[in-house]
């Protein structure tokens, strides 16, 4: 029973080593005390790195230094954030993630004030890392220690739920603190040029972390797209099992972050060249306007017919969508041979055009019925704020998802 007992056991511990939940000496220590093995079996629900730093304070050490002071010299020691980035291309080339002349433009622009100024900005990002889960687990015990009166067992799961809630909310503490901090840049330096995208993105959960890659997309393409497939591959890591490193969730998070950009960028460049020979068109966004209002307009026609009163957007919101989309993919492929952005700003003006034409038949439609100017008016706001984002999100989705000129 007892050979029995200590097999078992040192099976457990060899899986354990192998899981990384145990060093090679901690290993040895754990398969010859038997109290040992029992206090790690006790553990052993715990994720792995958490069951590490309860057991080895070397790793906890090592760990907690990585996590709270190494981002704070990074923040301060401009060396260090250099080294840190000639760290990742380097990791880059070694998982084949980072051609050799992709990591030579990197490494030539790591001095260049903008990139000082973005990995000060990143090692901010990692410091607030661990705010919200420290701020989850502090509501969460706050929550169990106000509340004595229930039953601990209730108690405890609605603070583990508590702390689940924070992990998929779209904006939590560490995002508040993360964009925060970029306004506070756009404030200090009065420069929004720099920040236009980051300073929006930042608040934003788990996205966030991409803020600074996206937004460093027009003037370091190389380096943002390696540092968003970087980090999207770290990120995808904490997901169990299909999330570990050579897994195929990572490839694909690689291929949406590093490879698709790449791949949408020649096939842009590609139409830019053949759209040159073309003659610019206009015309058509006044045809798409007036027929995506004649829509709305039956639809309206017919709800009134059927229940007596005027749709909101809320009752059509299927038809609120699509229409737009649909819009604004003709729309911006009608244009012949204008530039990428005024084919957006086309598709833009005609979900205006749609709104404001979408309201004039309101209007008339809904005269005897009594409606006030004022919800008119606020109908129109509500409808060229939607109509022109899903136009201007339907000429996107049409652009990217455009094939090669060269198959064709």
């Amino acid at each position: 029973m007892r050979r029995s007992f200590r097999g078992r056991g040192t099976e457990k511990t060899i899986i354990w080593h192998r899981a990384g939940r145990i060093d090679g000496d901690g290993a040895i220590r754990v398969a010859e005390s038997g109290l040992c093995f029992m206090g790690h079996l006790t553990l052993s629900i715990l994720p792995v790195g958490l069951h590490r730093l309860l057991t080895d304070w070397e790793y906890a050490k090592e760990r907690l230094d990585y996590l709270f002071v190494r981002p704070i010299r990074l923040y301060f020691n401009p060396e260090q954030r250099e080294q840190w980035l000639r760290d990742m291309v380097t990791e880059g080339q070694q998982k084949n993630i980072l051609s050799d002349e992709d990591a030579d433009i990197i490494i030539s622009q790591v001095s260049e004030p903008f990139i000082q100024k973005y990995l000060k900005s990143l090692a901010v990002h990692i410091c607030t890392l661990p705010v919200t889960q420290i701020v989850s687990v502090l509501v969460a015990l706050i929550y169990v220690a106000m509340h004595p009166e229930m039953p601990r067992a209730q108690a405890w799961v609605i603070g583990l739920g508590i702390i689940a809630l924070f992990q998929v909310v779209p904006i939590s503490p560490g995002s508040l603190v993360r964009g925060f901090y970029v306004l506070y840049l756009v404030i200090r330096e009065k420069n929004f040029k720099d920040y236009n995208i980051a300073v929006f993105l930042g608040f934003f959960k788990y996205i966030g972390y991409l803020a600074f890659p996206i937004q460093m997309a027009y003037r370091y393409p190389v380096l943002a797209r390696f540092m968003a497939g970087h980090w999207a591959n770290e990120s995808v890591q904490i997901v169990p099992v299909f999330g570990e490193s050579g897994a195929l969730l990572e490839h694909w998070v690689f291929c949406l972050f590093y490879n698709w950009p790449l791949t949408i960028r020649r096939r842009i460049q590609k139409r830019v060249k053949l759209r040159t020979s073309m003659e610019k068109r206009y015309w058509h966004i006044g045809l798409c306007a007036v027929a995506a209002a004649g829509i709305f307009g039956i639809a309206d026609f017919v709800y009134y017919i059927s229940v007596g009163d005027l749709p909101d957007l809320k009752a059509i919101w299927w038809l609120s969508v699509l229409v737009p989309l649909v819009c604004g993919a003709v729309v911006t492929l009608g244009c012949g041979g204008a530039t990428l952005g005024k084919r957006f700003v086309s598709a833009t003006v005609c979900g205006v055009a749609v709104a404001v034409l979408y309201t004039a038949a309101t209007a008339m439609l809904g005269h005897s019925g009594g409606i006030t100017a004022a919800k008119i008016v606020a109908s129109c706001i509500w409808r060229i704020f939607v109509f022109s984002l899903f136009s201007l999100m339907g000429a996107i989705i049409t652009e990217l998802m455009l094939g090669d000129p060269e198959l064709k």
